[in-house]
Parts: C-alpha cells; structure tokens; sequence
C-alpha cells in the first residue's frame, strides 16, 4: 500500500463513527472481492495506459450509490494519487486498515523512514485540511510553526517527543495535551500523526516538513482574478462557488483589475486557469476567422459560403 494512500486512509477512518467504520470495513473488502474475482476489471484498473480521468470514471460510476461517501473518497483517492498497477494492492490495505480499525488495533505497522512518514503526512494532511479555506490554513500553519519553535527551545518536551523513552501512543497523548484548547483541531490532529507517522528523532523535520506543506496548500487557495472593474461581493461569491466547485477546494477569490479584457474574467487557481474574458472569446472568433478555407474535392470548401469561395478579406 502506497504511503500517500495510507495516509489519506488514516485521516479518514478515524473521523468515522463505529457504525460508519463498520460500514466502509464491509465495502471496502466487497470491492476488493469484486476486484479479486473479475480480471478484466482489475486489469482495466492497474492498466497504465489508460488514463487516470477514464480509471476515476469506472471506480464513480461501480461506487455510485452503492457505497458510503467515505469508502467513495478512499476508492476515488487511490486512483488520484496513487499509481495505477498498484490500485489492487491499495486497496487491499485500506480494506485491511478498516478492519483492524474496526477492531480496535492500530493501523500503523511502525515508525517508517523520513521519505515514506513524509509520503502518510502528505495524504493526510490531504484530507485534515481539504475543507479550510487560505485563512484558516494560515492558522494552522502558524500554529505548527510555533508549536515546533516550542519543541526545539524545551529540552524536556524535545527528549520526550524526539526519543524512544515513551511508546508512540504516550507521545501522541503529550501532544494532544499541548495543543489542546491552544491550537485547532486540524493542527492538533496533524502534530499528533507525525508521532505514529516517523520515527521519533525525525519529528521536528517533519514538523517543518508539515509547515511548508501547509503554506502552499495556503497559495493554492487563492483564486487570482482579473477582470474590467472591481466585483460585488455577491458577485465575488457567485465566482468563488464556481471555481470551488472546479479546483475541488474552497477558495478565496482576490481580485485585480484590467479593463483590457473588456469583459468577463481570467481566474487562476493553483495550476488551473479559467479564461472567460471576453478579449479570449474575441481573440478566438478572429482566428477562426483567419484560418485558411479547406477546399472539398469539386471545388466545395468547408470555411466558404457553399461555391467554394473563401470569406471576404482573405
């Protein structure tokens, strides 16, 4: 099991109450079962050469309506993030940390190395702060950062959480204890992970590690606007609804303004960039315009008004 997907697994099954738990144990090893006993689905499922937008599609439409929202989130995850031939291998370990879940067990095996601790805290921090949006991540991240200043300046607190002197439930316990009723829940959650996550001597870098991560999810929050003239504020909602609903995060929306769009907007969010200026939507139209006519045998072309002849002014 991928540690990405491990991660993503953890921080979604403890939120879980023990009937729901109970519930995503049994789908989750249902879909192991089907995939077990169909080789053309897992085959289609692990293929690399088929993209990942057609995989996600197959694992929605055999989760739709038959599984719990959060199982759908874990199948969904694991064809996102994780890497395609090893998708059956993925989810046979979230089935198999359901269960142990529901059983009452840890689901760590151990401490792993600084890479792998890194990989689990990317993929839960994934989930932990999918629904904050850029100020509430400027929080946590504040408070993660003051929280490992904390550690290194306290030379007791630094022997306790950086060695094997306690097992990794006491210090999980001595964080929460910390952070309780001085941090948020988000940060609290993700200090006490990286106990279980690495190894006792790489906390504070992992604590660094989850700081910068935590600032750039911050930037991917904010969706840069340019448009003709400052928005309302209603109208500003209306946008940042929109572009949640396609990044997949809230957002906050921040704008600038440049009359030479004439209209419209062009909205970056993270890697994403919507274009609906109408100096786009011009730009297009005149090259469409422009573009050479293609002649049909006979003398009939597809850009010309039906004799073959090209459009006036070229």
């Amino acid at each position: 099991m991928l540690d990405r997907v491990r991660g993503y697994s953890d921080a979604v099954l403890e939120e879980l109450s023990p009937k729901d738990l109970e519930r995503s144990a049994e789908e989750l090893s249902a879909f192991v079962d089907l995939l077990s006993t169909s080789g053309d689905l897992r085959t289609v499922l692990v293929d690399t050469s088929i993209t990942q937008a057609a995989r996600r599609s197959i694992v929605s439409e055999l989760a739709k309506g038959k599984v719990s929202p959060a199982t759908g989130q874990l199948l969904t995850y694991a064809v996102q993030n994780g890497v395609a031939a090893n998708y059956f291998e993925d989810v046979k370990g979230m089935a198999a940390a359901a269960s142990a879940k529901r059983e009452g067990k840890l689901l760590l095996e151990g401490p792993v190395g600084r890479t792998a601790a890194g990989e689990r805290l990317d993929g839960y921090a994934t989930f932990v702060l999918a629904h904050l949006r850029e100020r509430q991540l400027g929080g946590v991240e504040d408070e993660l950062f003051r929280f490992m200043r904390i550690v290194e300046g306290n030379d007791e607190l630094r022997l306790v959480l950086t060695t094997n002197d306690l097992p990794a439930g006491r210090r999980s316990l001595v964080v929460e204890g910390l952070l309780d009723g001085r941090a948020s829940r988000e940060t609290s959650r993700l200090a006490s992970y990286v106990v279980h996550a690495g190894r006792p001597r790489d906390y504070i870098v992992l604590l660094e590690g989850l700081v910068e991560r935590v600032g750039k999810e911050a930037n991917r929050r904010v969706a840069d606007v340019r448009v003709v003239a400052e928005m309302t504020a209603s109208q500003r909602e209306r946008l940042a609804a929109v572009l949640a609903r396609l990044a997949g995060y809230p957002v906050d929306v921040r704008v600038t303004a440049q009359p030479n769009l004439l209209g419209g907007f062009v909205a970056t969010v993270g890697d994403l960039v919507v274009d609906a200026s109408l100096r786009h939507r011009l730009d297009r139209a005149r090259g469409a315009f422009l573009a050479p006519t293609v002649h049909r045998p006979g003398g009939q072309g597809t850009g010309g008004d039906g004799g073959g002849q090209p459009p006036a002014g070229n």
